[in-house]
């Protein structure tokens, strides 16, 4: 199986994950989101990207993984040079 292209890290408490989870969706892009208050290996992923495990109060969320390069936030410009 071939690994998708963006990893999302997000809560479904989130706006800011809804909106990117909605707007990849519609973009049809390649990706798969990971729920880190139900996925504890995820969480654990996370914790070692951001290095607190205080994640939520830290206003990451969403974290994309793009290859090496880790977005916080939905920033739709750079979510888009990820897509390309």
């Amino acid at each position: 199986m071939a690994a998708h292209k963006l990893k999302v890290y997000c809560t479904p408490f989130c706006p800011k994950c809804n909106e990117l989870l909605a707007y990849l969706s519609k973009k049809k892009a390649d990706f798969i989101s990971y729920d880190i208050d139900k996925d504890d290996n995820a969480r654990k992923e996370v914790v070692k990207i951001v290095g607190t495990d205080d994640v939520e109060s830290l206003d990451k969320l969403p974290i994309v993984v793009a290859g090496e390069k880790v977005l916080y936030g939905f920033n739709r410009k750079e979510i888009d040079k990820c897509l390309k």
